[in-house]
């Protein structure tokens, strides 16, 4: 394999092929950063645009959900954060976790042909190995959201070999196919899609994204343990609503819906494996 053909992403080049695109307008490339997040927030706060989009190529200080790290080799992966201003009240912005999630998705299989699933609330996974995970973060100016941050981390043209310190089963696009991704190529099939999806979901269409979030849900259907801060939940995941809440039948027979926590699918009495500790 030939790794000096994963160069460097070129800011330019992918302005250029994103064309008219608002993600476009205001593109922030960083060959090494604390964090898109903490960047694509900071610039949020100074009145960045909404569509602005932050790139990287290395992250020193890569931010997962509940402050946990989000680890990546330089040149090899998409590391990336969008800013939006959506006109959309708090209890949608699930919304755009799912569109993000399923525009990566979509990328991914017209990209290379490979087939992801979504597990909640935020991570892309082949079979029981994790490939990418999102973290959204919003924030709320008295009843309305100022801005919300997307970032997306996802394993490309990483080999996942043995001896590597992995808190988790990880796999890249690379590991799934043997073929090498064109980084730019993936980054701005995604950003265009998560663009379509997302002027859908400004005009209220959000059915159809709603329910193809539970059709490629790798865990409907399925037991599952929920550990938060509050308490433990077992049950059979039955949905995930419209906003990101997990309704699962519980061990007594009734319903329950659970918004947050470590998700782990429960196979004949034994942990299958939660996919957190990195998890973006």
């Amino acid at each position: 394999m030939n790794w000096n053909i994963n160069l460097p992403l070129r800011p330019k080049n992918i302005e250029e092929m994103l064309g008219q695109s608002q993600f476009a307008q205001n593109l922030i490339y960083y060959e090494s950063t604390a964090s898109t997040n903490t960047l694509a927030n900071k610039l949020a706060e100074e009145g960045a645009p909404e569509g602005t989009l932050v790139l990287t190529e290395y992250q020193t200080a890569g931010k997962g959900r509940k402050g946990r790290r989000w680890l990546s080799q330089r040149y090899l992966n998409l590391l990336f954060s969008i800013l939006l201003r959506p006109s959309l009240p708090p209890n949608q912005m699930f919304s755009l976790t799912m569109i993000l999630a399923l525009a990566a998705m979509d990328g991914i299989n017209e990209s290379s042909g490979l087939q992801t699933w979504i597990k909640w609330p935020n991570d892309l996974y082949v079979g029981h190995k994790k490939l990418g995970g999102i973290l959204t973060e919003i924030s709320i100016k008295g009843k309305k959201v100022d801005y919300v941050v997307l970032g997306l981390g996802l394993n490309v043209n990483w080999n996942p070999g043995k001896g590597q310190d992995l808190l988790y089963p990880s796999t890249s696009i690379l590991a799934e196919t043997g073929i090498v991704s064109p980084r730019e190529h993936l980054l701005i099939g995604i950003v265009k899609l998560f663009e379509e999806y997302y002027l859908d979901i400004l005009r209220g269409e959000i059915e159809d994204y709603h329910r193809r979030w539970n059709q490629y849900s790798m865990i409907i259907g399925r037991s599952v343990e929920i550990i938060s801060d509050q308490e433990t939940v077992r049950g059979t995941v039955l949905l995930i609503d419209r906003e990101g809440a997990l309704i699962i039948r519980d061990e007594e027979g009734k319903e329950q819906k659970v918004f947050s926590g470590d998700l782990s699918v429960v196979l004949e009495g034994k942990d299958e494996g939660a996919g957190y500790g990195q998890a973006s």
